[in-house]
């Protein structure tokens, strides 16, 4: 039957899902970030752990304070991705009972998140429901990229999953809906018990409790100490990317893929191992032949839009001083250095007069100055070898980097 709740939440998943996709005037496109921060597990979550609060982390406090009032009133009312889970869970009333057999697991989830958070690294933090709702329609960008749609597997799982056993995520695997239990359920924990019954399941409510705390603490705590040993791909993050714990810090909410407009910011697909899987990553033209596009240095779109705080928000100047990466040149590729020809092409397009000349031969050959460069790619978008003679490596850490930016190039105007 269609009520009035129901129009009321089908409109909200309009408005979310327009959002998301950026189908909104340009001057409200950084209100992508809306959606996600609303999720306490997310927003607090990465504030908490990132050490970045701002106006936006505030969004999220009502999700705190209304399971003490109503319960579960925002799963049930106002989540997109529930309403949806919901209604394909309808099509199948035959397999109504089948989650009876399945534990509940989502409040578990919650309190791992919320632990592991605490102790620095929010793991399974990409679970959040509306982080999955808003990486699936982030996923169809203009033009699609068909590494871009690995964001929308989530989104997928849980309709195949509703389907297949009705109501299984809203009821069952939501670390959402699991954290407005258990936040419901605090209130009757100080209740005496009416019964034994109750006594013994307050008792092990308590123990569940106990026990998803500090086994997601230690085990937040462990992987810190495996992240900081952990030799990782030199990947090229956005500007701004957390230095510590990125993997665990990215939600994959697809907010930053989205918001680039050189569409420069792809999902990695396990080149920072498991735990980086979908984790953004910047492919400039060595590794993806179609892409001519570079970082500009001005743009800052999306330091602006992530919900936890793996890539702090950055101004422009604070931009221009920062390193994603750093150019290297291969010389049995370039063909000043292997073949004696003149070629600069790489210093006339670098924006921060890194690319420096050297003799060699009697041919003025190109060299980096890694303290002024950035790792843009400019350079990388224009060299004229085949293949390219000078690419990008990324750093890990990002730098902010001492050495100030000179004046930037009008000739590369995007």
């Amino acid at each position: 039957m269609f009520t009035r709740r129901n129009a009321i939440r089908l409109l909200l998943f309009a408005a979310f899902a327009l959002l998301a996709l950026g189908y909104v005037p340009e001057s409200c496109r950084r209100w992508s970030v809306a959606l996600p921060a609303l999720s306490p597990l997310l927003s607090l979550g990465g504030a908490c752990a990132s050490g970045a609060f701002s106006l936006l982390t505030l969004a999220a406090l009502p999700l705190l304070v209304l399971p003490l009032f109503l319960g579960r009133f925002f799963c049930w009312n106002l989540c997109p991705m529930g309403f949806l889970a919901q209604t394909v869970s309808r099509l199948n009333k035959r397999n109504a009972g089948l989650i009876r057999k399945v534990p509940s697991v989502g409040h578990v989830l919650a309190v791992v998140i919320v632990a592991s958070a605490l102790a620095g690294y929010p793991l399974l933090i990409w679970a959040d429901p509306l982080c999955i709702f808003n990486g699936f329609f982030a996923a169809w960008r203009h033009p699609f990229a068909a590494a871009s749609a690995v964001t929308a597997i989530g989104f997928i799982g849980i309709l195949l999953a509703s389907l297949v056993a009705p109501n299984i995520w809203c009821q069952r695997l939501c670390p959402l809906g699991g954290l407005e239990d258990v936040i419901s359920q605090a209130r009757t924990l100080r209740k005496p018990p009416k019964d034994a019954a109750a006594l013994a399941e307050n008792v092990r409510l308590r123990r569940r409790t106990f026990l998803s705390f500090f086994g997601g603490y230690f085990t937040a705590y462990a992987y810190g100490l495996f992240d900081k040993k952990a030799q990782r791909a030199h990947l090229i993050r956005p500007p701004g990317a957390h230095s510590r714990g990125f993997n665990a810090l990215c939600a994959r909410c697809g907010n930053c893929i989205k918001a680039c407009p050189y569409n420069l910011i792809v999902p990695d697909l396990g080149s920072s191992d498991i735990d980086g899987l979908f984790t953004p990553t910047l492919k400039f033209r060595s590794q993806n032949p179609e892409q001519e596009q570079f970082c500009f240095q001005t743009c800052t779109a999306c330091t602006h839009v992530c919900p936890t705080g793996a890539i702090r928000a950055l101004k422009t100047e604070e931009k221009l001083q920062t390193a994603i990466g750093v150019a290297h040149i291969d010389k049995k590729k370039c063909i000043a250095w292997e073949k004696g020809e003149y070629c600069v092409v790489c210093q006339e397009f670098c924006p921060y007069q890194a690319v420096l000349e050297e003799d060699h031969k009697n041919v003025k050959c190109p060299t980096v100055d890694e303290r002024k460069c950035r790792g843009c790619g400019a350079c990388e978008s224009q060299c004229p070898a085949q293949p390219i003679a000078i690419v990008v490596e990324g750093l890990n850490p990002q730098p902010h980097i001492a050495t100030p930016a000179p004046s930037l190039k009008s000739q590369l105007n995007p």
